[in-house]
């Protein structure tokens, strides 16, 4: 008998030993980040005022009390808001047109771009956009440019993200390349990890791209493919105080991230004094922590006066920023996301979309056991995930996918779940998948009035190692949600049912052993 063999017969039996492994693995990981509340949870009541962290009430937005949006009068203590005309968002639907207002917005930048993304290509598309940039920054002078990367990511192989902007960090004091290191990449592992699987112990995965007053929240990243055929998800939002909002958060991440200086090297920011790779762990966290919950609060108090004084006459779209930060001790967005679907009202309608299935335990016990909404799940088909045919272990992460959703799909039928939850794939000839968000329909509702859009794949991954950013958008403008609902129709003609195939998916005897040990990293 095999050593798979041998695990796969012992699966039940072992399985509380593998759990206890690999949260002590996990925990080894992070190094025990720092607890404590980043801002106050939802409020369970559906009150009318809202206490404010300094003891205040907060007076809700005039449709937050009237029937239809009551159920969500918790966002605003959660995350500060920001009132915006539905006219001024639109939703963009493929790749290629999400590149060309990219270039075009960049090359009619007047005073600030601030791009947030994993990683920058190399290829042609990538060069046309940064040498877009460029040619800006040599007519105007009073363009800012900042750009934000993952560090590992950023740098990995020979020519690279780092290598692509350096002609920019070289050229202009208006250029700024910041990269993330994450501090759990350290000692041993910081020496010894190989490109690619150094990227594991957690990377700067939000995607956010500004450019004057514009705000275009999505997945994508900057290369080729999110340029071209890899599907996902882009909302673009024209509003002066959101975009600074985004700029001043940036800036805050920026100060804990390192600095490429024009010989290459990279340094601290002006504000910090910690490598994050040689520091206690624990004190990175700590103070990185810190900065962006005060942050937050103070933006939570100026929107709160600034809604008090707001005429409501043209609002009918409601913006809610949520972040994620784990390894940071910030849980921000999965308490948000976790209160939204355990808060569904019967006779609701939830439609969730993820590039990867590997949905945190939570969550899955949350649609499972709490959520009252009749729940259909979009994820990629194997054939259309971004790691079909890699090299090596991560050839093998589209067979666990398949397999996690398969047994989600065994719980589902186990609480006689199975009726109110589907699950769907996606797959496009030529094409990959990656979007990953919520649409939410309130009772009665034949459109979305909430959408979830950002980085988060509502994976462990995205709940425990990765910064991530998303808003929740609360709309009652008909001409957005007709918007929503059409790009939830794009996504969906592409997708087929999937329980009949998962059952009979073949998933390699390895991939079945390792993935329970394994999942929070993938």
């Amino acid at each position: 008998m095999s050593v798979i063999d041998f695990i796969l017969s012992w699966q039940i039996i072992l399985q509380p030993f593998f759990k206890m492994i690999r949260r002590l693995f996990s925990t080894f990981i992070a190094d025990c980040p720092p607890t404590g509340e980043f801002l106050p949870a939802p409020a369970q009541s559906n009150n009318l005022r809202r206490p404010s962290q300094g003891g205040s009430e907060t007076v809700l937005p005039s449709a937050f009390r009237a029937t239809a949006l009551q159920s969500l009068s918790w966002l605003h203590a959660t995350s500060p808001c920001f009132p915006v005309p539905g006219d001024r968002i639109e939703v963009i639907h493929e790749p290629a047109a999400f590149y060309n207002t990219l270039l075009e917005k960049c090359s009619t930048a007047r005073k600030r771009i601030m791009l947030a993304s994993l990683y920058l290509g190399t290829g042609t598309l990538e060069t046309g956009l940064v040498h877009a940039i460029h040619e800006n920054l040599r007519r105007n002078e009073r363009l800012q440019v900042d750009v934000l990367l993952d560090f590992t990511r950023g740098t990995r192989g020979e020519r690279n993200s780092k290598t692509t902007l350096m002609p920019l960090v070289e050229e202009t004091n208006n250029f700024r390349l910041s990269l993330y290191h994450t501090p759990v990449l350290r000692g041993l592992a910081k020496r010894l990890a190989p490109p690619r699987w150094n990227e594991l112990l957690g990377i700067q995965h939000m995607k956010l791209y500004l450019v004057d007053d514009t705000v275009i929240l999505s997945g994508a990243n900057l290369s080729n493919d999110y340029f071209t055929n890899r599907q996902d998800r882009y909302v673009m939002i024209e509003d002066r105080r959101l975009a600074d909002f985004y700029a001043r958060f940036l800036g805050k991440v920026q100060e804990f991230s390192l600095t490429v200086g024009r010989d290459g090297a990279t340094r601290l920011h002006d504000t910090w004094t910690m490598l994050p790779y040689k520091c206690a762990q624990l004190e990175f966290a700590t103070e990185a922590r810190d900065r962006v919950r005060a942050f937050y609060r103070q933006v939570m108090k100026e929107q709160r006066t600034l809604l008090q004084a707001h005429d409501e006459g043209e609002t009918d779209t409601w913006i809610f920023p949520l972040i994620e930060m784990g390894q940071l001790g910030i849980h921000h967005d999965s308490v948000a996301t976790r209160q939204l679907l355990s808060g569904c009202l019967p006779g609701s309608r939830l439609r969730l979309a993820t590039g990867y299935f590997n949905l945190t335990e939570t969550y899955m016990r949350t649609l499972t056991n709490d959520c009252q909404a009749q729940c259909n799940i979009l994820m990629a088909h194997p054939n259309a995930n971004g790691f079909l045919g890699a090299k090596g272990p991560a050839g093998g992460i589209p067979a666990a996918y398949s397999l996690l959703a398969r047994k989600f799909l065994e719980t589902l039928q186990s609480a006689g779940q199975s009726h109110r939850v589907e699950l769907y794939e996606y797959e496009r000839p030529g094409w990959t998948y990656h979007a990953k968000g919520l649409w939410y329909y309130l009772p009665e509702s034949t459109l979305p009035n909430v959408t979830l859009i950002g980085s988060s794949n509502f994976g462990e991954r995205s709940v425990h190692r990765d910064l991530e950013a998303q808003i929740c958008l609360v709309t009652t403008n008909d001409g957005l949600q007709r918007k929503l609902q059409a790009e939830y129709e794009n996504l969906l003609q592409h997708s087929t049912t999937a329980e009949t195939e998962l059952v009979s998916r073949p998933v390699p005897r390895w991939v079945r052993a390792v993935v329970g040990l394994f999942r929070n990293f993938f």
